[in-house]
């Protein structure tokens, strides 16, 4: 039994100390003026049961506790309760807050009429509304949890009640940019700098926008504009220092392909040809040595040539065939006269090969 009371005190304790962290997003204390437990408010409510502290079967049932021990702040409309189940509210709760809606009631309900003024109306316990941090604060919480969808409705609730406001575009822009919805966040950005013209972060996503959509040009300014009104945003240094080096690498390649193009331009074309033979005028044969024959070294030897507009031979290279007998058949070619390649019409640079056999018996 005593065991059983530690334990009860220590979920108390957890409970208490689980629903303070909750209600400390909001900014509030857990008590009141008076050194009293204050009761929970639908906002305290529904920011715990979307909190990551403890799985939904012991949050369910902690804020159940918390809800018989302290009592609520709101009645329980139709609407509240669909909230909270989509929330994440087990039966358990919801009959929780629903008898405590219920004995708020009958308390006020059996009042004695002489402790009221009689021409004061009863004031009723009324749910407060989602407001603008709630929505903000909850819309972080989304995010963190990655639930971006749920933090583009918060976000957007936030807009409706104070469409005015820079930073709840901007927010909603940049979990847009998440998404990879770019148009929306283009959109959401650009609305939110045009209330609040100097929000860096703002500036940095936009840059990033131009960026992926390949407008360098628009991209840099917005970078550029970033880092004059934050010099240490590094998000922003990033970004123009890659667009800059991207554009001068560029450059390099325009000017080099423009070089390359030049340079083939004044080079003149080379017709490959094949076997030239045909357009020798005179062609040498080759010296092939007693040494040569006596050793046997025998078989065919191709002489890679090149020849001008003109027909003189530019360049001369044995390719294939016995190595000794490459040298004779080389200087044989150059002794060679040749005619000049036509191609429609007209002599052209031309290229091939020119095949001397060496034979012993010959």
């Amino acid at each position: 039994m005593k065991e059983s009371k530690v334990n009860n005190r220590s979920r108390g304790h957890f409970a208490l100390g689980l629903i303070a962290a909750f209600v400390g997003l909001l900014g509030g204390g857990l008590t009141s003026a008076a050194g009293q437990a204050r009761q929970l408010s639908l906002a305290d409510i529904l920011i715990a049961l979307r909190s990551k502290k403890a799985v939904i079967e012991e949050k369910n049932k902690i804020l159940a506790d918390a809800v018989k021990k302290r009592g609520i702040t709101f009645s329980l409309t139709p609407e509240i309760e669909k909230e909270l189940g989509s929330t994440g509210a087990y039966k358990e709760l919801i009959d929780a807050i629903r008898e405590k809606a219920v004995a708020g009631e009958t308390v006020a309900a059996q009042k004695p009429e002489t402790v009221k003024a009689p021409d004061v109306p009863v004031a009723t316990a009324t749910p407060a509304p989602p407001d603008f941090a709630f929505y903000r604060t909850r819309a972080a919480s989304n995010l963190l949890a990655g639930e971006l969808d749920l933090a583009v409705a918060d976000l957007s609730g936030a807009i409706g009640l104070k469409p005015g406001e820079a930073q709840p575009y901007i927010d909603r822009g940049l979990v847009y940019l998440k998404q990879g919805k770019l148009d929306n966040a283009a959109a959401d950005l650009d609305k939110g700098l045009g209330i609040d013209g100097k929000n860096v972060a703002a500036m940095v996503a936009r840059a990033q926008i131009f960026e992926q959509k390949g407008d360098s040009a628009n991209a840099l300014a917005f970078f550029d504009k970033a880092s004059t009104i934050d010099p240490s945003n590094a998000a922003a240094k990033l970004g123009s220092t890659k667009i800059r080096d991207a554009a001068a690498a560029e450059e390099k390649r325009v000017a080099a392909a423009a070089k390359a193009a030049e340079l083939a331009k004044a080079e003149p074309r080379i017709v490959p040809v094949g076997a030239m033979n045909g357009f020798a005028t005179d062609l040498v044969m080759p010296m092939y040595s007693a040494i040569d024959r006596r050793m046997n070294i025998q078989g065919k030897v191709t002489v890679q040539i090149t020849l001008d507009e003109k027909g003189k031979l530019t360049d001369a290279q044995a390719t294939e065939g016995p190595k000794s007998l490459r040298i004779a058949a080389v200087e044989a070619v150059r002794r060679s006269t040749f005619k000049p390649v036509m191609l429609q019409g007209k002599p052209v640079s031309a290229s091939g090969y020119i095949v001397y056999n060496f034979v012993p018996n010959q």
